[in-house]
């Protein structure tokens, strides 16, 4: 019998999954399939993360790792190179690319646009609804999704891309005047925020980093404060730090020796047990790991020591946690939920600022920036609460002193646990058991399929990508990863009969 494919989300995993499909139905179409692709918003193949119309929002993975085919992250640096070769702006090609989003997403549509037309010429029935998945109801043997206009579908396999979920985060401030829940997009802030009032901006993670970009490149002149618990910049992105490195401590095979010499289980000392042994072997000489401690110290001074770091190349940090990408997710899989946890609590503010960076450029605007006194970054907040009298905000820190900004942007980043998202869909599938909460965030699913592990036996065929199963999958920030996973979750699916 034909059967159906639903995908909710037609951002970057949404768009890769569907490309993945067709390459491998146009050559197996088994017994046919019908593809339904499902988007909120008024444009497919655009996504929150890429939907920016701002020069200063850059991708913070260099090029060569941005491809949306499957075994092919390549691809969208060849696109990048004979696009820019047509515009008479031919790229180096040995040279280190960080292209703004909005480039990125014309490369989605062009990948999407071709994967339909593929579909279309090799007789795959693609029907798009422009809507909001709401619900999903039905059992094992097939699914009805209904959607915010009234509409249903009907459906065999449901295929969850939806994104990167906002936070249900600060709902105190919701409704309140000069409140952003979110830096995107970013027409909110050029639009709303006057040009000299001061600015708090909730985080100092790289979608604080956007949210600052929005400001520079309109010319802000008021003061921006970011604010977060740690007070952690991300470190400066390294030219190509894919290449040239190879790990003799932290890989994959000494993580499943320990566990069978010694008979117990892998656990977060051993994992910064081995990276600092990596790190210091990268070096050739010690490190004094108290220094590297960043929390509540100068972010300024830590910012200008990255940036010389990068300029020279002497960075170990990103070339251990990129070249142990491949491996990141298997060795986070053998930690016990208990060490997963400490980890969340004790090391992962140091890992995203080392893994997740700012591309140059935009490091040397953040420093002009400071160096002007446009800009401060402070750690240890408490609280950020509306102001009584209706004048603002009052952002409060653990030494007492506080803040009275006019205006507050909440750049904390995507929710990560289940209960924090705000989608009626996820809320729907977790009150019907359909999603089980991983223990330190996202839902509970098949590590190798991607296949969603429901509650109850009698619930639809899920699967899910991206932030969705970032406790089973870690790594879901990536591109790359989410392009490889998009591959062995259709491949599942195209398998079943």
């Amino acid at each position: 019998m034909p059967k159906t494919l639903t995908i909710i989300g037609m951002g970057a995993c949404g768009v890769a999954a569907f490309a993945e499909a067709v390459t491998r139905l146009r050559y197996d179409p088994g017994d046919g399939w019908t593809i339904h692709l499902v988007e909120r918003d008024d444009q497919l193949a655009r996504g929150l993360a890429f939907g920016t119309e701002q020069p200063g929002h850059l991708l913070n993975t260099e090029s060569r790792l941005m491809g949306l085919y499957d075994r092919e992250p390549g691809h969208f640096r060849t696109w990048l190179e004979a696009r820019r070769a047509a515009m008479g702006t031919p790229l180096d090609p040995d040279g280190v690319e960080y292209p703004q989003r909005r480039e990125y997403r014309e490369y989605m549509h062009d990948v999407f646009e071709r994967a339909l037309e593929d579909a279309r010429a090799a007789g795959i029935p693609v029907e798009i609804h422009r809507a909001e998945a709401i619900t999903i109801d039905g059992d094992h043997s097939s699914a009805t999704i209904e959607f915010s206009d009234g509409s249903s579908i009907a459906t065999d396999v449901v295929l969850l891309t939806i994104g990167t979920p906002d936070p249900d985060r600060f709902g105190n401030l919701d409704g309140v005047s000069g409140y952003f829940d979110s830096p995107y997009p970013s027409h909110r802030m050029t639009e709303g925020i006057g040009q000299h009032q001061p600015v708090v901006i909730l985080g100092s993670g790289l979608s604080a980093i956007d949210a600052v970009m929005t400001l520079l490149d309109t010319d802000h002149r008021g003061h921006i404060h970011l604010v977060s618990k740690e007070g952690l910049l991300p470190r400066v992105e390294i030219p190509a730090p894919e290449t040239g490195y190879e790990r003799r401590h932290l890989t994959l095979e000494n993580v499943h020796r320990l566990i069978r010499e010694r008979g117990t289980a892998f656990s977060v000392v051993d994992l910064v047990r081995l990276f600092r042994m990596e790190a210091e072997t990268a070096l050739r000489h010690p490190i004094d790991w108290h220094a590297e401690d960043r929390r509540g110290r100068d972010a300024e001074a830590a910012l200008l020591r990255d940036i010389a770091a990068a300029e020279a190349e002497d960075e170990p940090f990103q070339r251990i946690l990129t070249a142990a990408r491949h491996d990141s997710t298997a060795i986070w899989n053998l930690l016990r939920a208990v060490d997963q946890k400490r980890f969340g609590k004790w090391l992962a503010p140091h890992f995203a600022a080392a893994r997740f960076v700012t591309p140059m450029i935009n490091a040397r605007r953040i420093a002009d920036a400071m160096t002007r006194g446009l800009l401060s970054v402070r750690g240890l907040v408490d609280e950020t609460v509306a102001d009584e009298n209706g004048k603002g905000f009052v952002v409060r820190f653990e030494n007492g002193e506080t803040l009275a900004p006019p205006i507050v942007v909440n750049a904390t980043g995507q929710a990560t646990t289940l209960e924090e998202m705000k989608e009626p869909l996820i809320r729907d599938l977790l009150a019907k058991d359909w999603l089980q909460p991983h223990p330190v965030g996202g839902a509970i699913a098949h590590r190798a399929t991607c296949r969603v592990i429901s509650a109850t036996r009698d619930a639809p065929r899920l699967y899910a990508l991206g932030q969705l199963l970032n406790g089973e999958l870690r790594d879901t920030n990536a591109v790359w990863f989410n392009v490889e996973c998009a591959g062995r979750a259709i491949d599942d699916i195209l398998r079943q009969r």
